[in-house]
């Protein structure tokens, strides 16, 4: 058996930094789906006249994309500190897609409950 040396992270307080802002990704994650969700509240007051495929396509591509987002952020920091590389950038990126999904969903739910 062959022994390969560890790396050294960089800094050990990057690893706790990424997988803190892990965590801070899945609150901004539920903040913005919670927000998407209460907007679609807003389908009450329109009846028959609203895009329900349309607001039903916002609220799942929110979901969809949290997911997809927290499960690719969570592998880089992974594979990253493996490497002893710094991967505090993952999960901000995915905070800052989620606020985009968040917005552009919001947008989306508004459009279908136009009335």
């Amino acid at each position: 058996m062959i022994d390969v040396p560890k790396a050294e992270y960089p800094d050990p307080g990057a690893r706790a930094l990424a997988i803190l802002l892990i965590f801070a990704q899945v609150g901004v994650s539920i903040l913005a789906g919670y927000f998407v969700l209460m907007q679609t509240f807003s389908v009450a007051g329109c009846g028959s006249r609203c895009d329900f495929t349309l607001v039903s396509v916002a609220v799942r591509g929110t979901l969809a994309i949290a997911i997809i987002a927290l499960v690719t952020s969570v592998a880089v920091v992974i594979v990253r500190s493996r490497q002893a590389r710094s991967s505090w950038w993952a999960p901000v990126a995915a905070m800052a897609l989620m606020v985009v999904t968040g917005a552009v969903a919001t947008a989306l739910v508004i459009v279908g409950t136009d009335y």
